[in-house]
């Protein structure tokens, strides 16, 4: 115990009180500084004979537009005119379900004008109820498609580290923290998380030889370490290129940023640096890379090129800046700072200016991941009295817990599984 309480305060890279307080550009938390779209949200069509396990159709709906950042709700019993032209919700979303033999449904979901009734979008399912959500999912990522021309996140996953019988155990959920399955089945503490390139599985730390190290597991298939060659290693981020490991190792005391195959298991020191060096994040287009240092003193976040070239500082305002994150669109990182002792959720720009405070007020707010496009931010905060998942949009509006009940941290988003069908695609053909 005493070797994993040393470990996290190596990772947190710990400084004196003096350093609590910090001085910083603030936004009102909570503000949304861009506009939603209004959506007409009717409830479904229900044949008799059907007894809901979780939420019905409309409700999964409403929740996916509540959650995506990008809609607002416009709810009616029926479909009402008068009612969506007052709220400005040009199209509303409606449908279908009837029970089918042996225990299945037929969904049909339907998107159309308010004004004209006109069907823009119909999607026609036969499914057993357990994959009912997971089909909402993915039609209402083509609603976002067909009203906004973006895709959405509906279909996405989060990876995160949740307590289980007072176990720190690694757990993959939907988006909204539905269908929650368990990953790791350990008698020691798993954390770190990370996507593998593909959404295939995970990469995360455990500490089966009482000292932190990183392991491989595709889903459905056995767990497996990762460059047993060092003594510890941690803090690990997947290449979105290449699919190499970014991760973070501790020789004679000193912690260096090191790159590896995890197919072949070498691995080379990535930057020669005479600071410690944590928390590695991969840019893009894996061009550069983000990491928290404590060059300056206290932990700051530095970005460099990908061969390790161009170092330079990002965040200058406050003493305590850690556990970068780029956006998808890479002009803007999100990251944790400790703010007169409590720990809240900045974004900045590359360069560190246009500071914006997102948490506020609402206890330590930690581990923030971007959605896969840059509309959300997950995150960790214990602002209920334990650490739970939350989700807000990156502005810092509309916060929703996603977890419920005992102690959930470390969220990391997926990346489209669209993406995903499309490497594995291109990986078959060569």
């Amino acid at each position: 115990m005493k070797k994993i309480i040393a470990f996290l305060a190596l990772l947190m890279l710990a400084v004196p009180n003096a350093f609590a307080s910090i001085d910083t550009i603030a936004v009102d938390v909570g503000i949304s500084v861009f506009k939603t779209i209004p959506l007409g949200v009717v409830p479904f069509e229900e044949k008799p004979g059907i007894e809901w396990m979780e939420e019905r159709p409309h409700q999964i709906v409403t929740r996916d537009a509540n959650l995506s950042g990008r809609f607002d709700v416009v709810a009616s019993d029926k479909f009402n005119l008068a009612l969506f032209s007052r709220s400005h919700a040009e199209y509303y979303v409606t449908g279908k379900v009837s029970p089918q033999k042996d225990g299945a449904l037929k969904l049909e979901c339907f998107l159309y004008v308010s004004k004209s009734k006109d069907l823009l979008l119909g999607e026609s399912y036969t499914l057993k109820q357990k994959d009912l959500r997971r089909a909402i999912h993915a039609f209402f990522d083509k609603v976002t498609k067909r009203i906004t021309g973006e895709r959405g996140v509906a279909s996405t996953k989060l990876a995160y580290v949740s307590k289980i019988e007072g176990v720190k155990q690694v757990v993959v959920s939907d988006y909204d923290g539905f269908h929650r399955s368990q990953v790791t089945r350990d008698s020691t503490i798993s954390m770190m998380p990370v996507w593998t390139r593909g959404n295939a599985g995970l990469v995360y730390v455990n500490f089966k030889t009482n000292r932190p190290h990183l392991y491989a597991k595709n889903f459905g298939g056995p767990e497996r370490v990762i460059f047993p060659q060092f003594d510890q290693t941690y803090s690990p981020a997947v290449n979105p290129r290449t699919g190499e490991l970014l991760f973070s190792s501790t020789v004679d005391g000193k912690t260096d940023l090191f790159l590896g195959n995890m197919e072949t298991g070498k691995a080379r020191k990535f930057a020669y640096l005479k600071s410690n060096q944590t928390s590695p994040a991969w840019s893009p287009y894996a061009t550069e890379v983000l990491f928290t240092s404590d060059r300056g003193g206290g932990p700051q976040i530095f970005v460099m090129g990908k061969d390790g070239s161009d170092l330079r500082r990002v965040t200058f305002m406050g003493r305590y800046n850690e556990r970068a994150s780029w956006s998808p669109n890479g002009d803007r990182i999100v990251y944790t700072s400790m703010d007169n002792g409590k720990m809240n959720i900045y974004t900045c720009a590359l360069d560190g200016s246009d500071i914006v405070q997102l948490t506020n007020n609402a206890g330590n707010n930690e581990h923030p991941t971007w959605s896969p496009d840059g509309k959300l931010i997950a995150f960790s905060s214990n602002r209920s009295g334990t650490y739970q998942i939350y989700i807000m949009r990156f502005d810092g509006a509309n916060v929703t817990r996603i977890t419920q009940g005992g102690e959930n941290t470390s969220p990391t988003w997926s990346w489209f599984y669209e993406d995903s069908e499309q490497q594995k695609t291109k990986e078959g053909a060569k």
